[in-house]
């Protein structure tokens, strides 16, 4: 991950733009602290969501292997979801 100041990212942003199509992660600094990061967008983004929908198959498979698991129904799903927004 590379980290550059708010005058730096103004004055390349072109350069940056193209590295981060390229795939890199670019931070962007404020005062030596961070405020915007910039990440590739599209394909490597669907990745990652990808990745995360296969590991989350995963664990809903170790789950079910567990002596006594009971899924969730649809109703108890969404007094959890109202229970949550009150």
């Amino acid at each position: 991950m590379v980290t550059v100041t708010a005058l730096e990212a103004k004055t390349r942003l072109g350069q940056l733009l193209e590295r981060v199509s390229r795939g890199e992660e670019i931070v962007i600094t404020r005062y030596d602290r961070p405020v915007a990061r910039m990440i590739p967008g599209g394909r490597l983004a669907l990745a990652g969501v990808r990745q995360a929908a296969e590991e989350l198959r995963a664990l809903r498979q170790a789950m079910a292997r567990r002596r006594g698991f009971r899924p969730l129904t649809e109703c108890e799903i969404r007094e959890a979801i109202e229970e949550g927004r009150a």
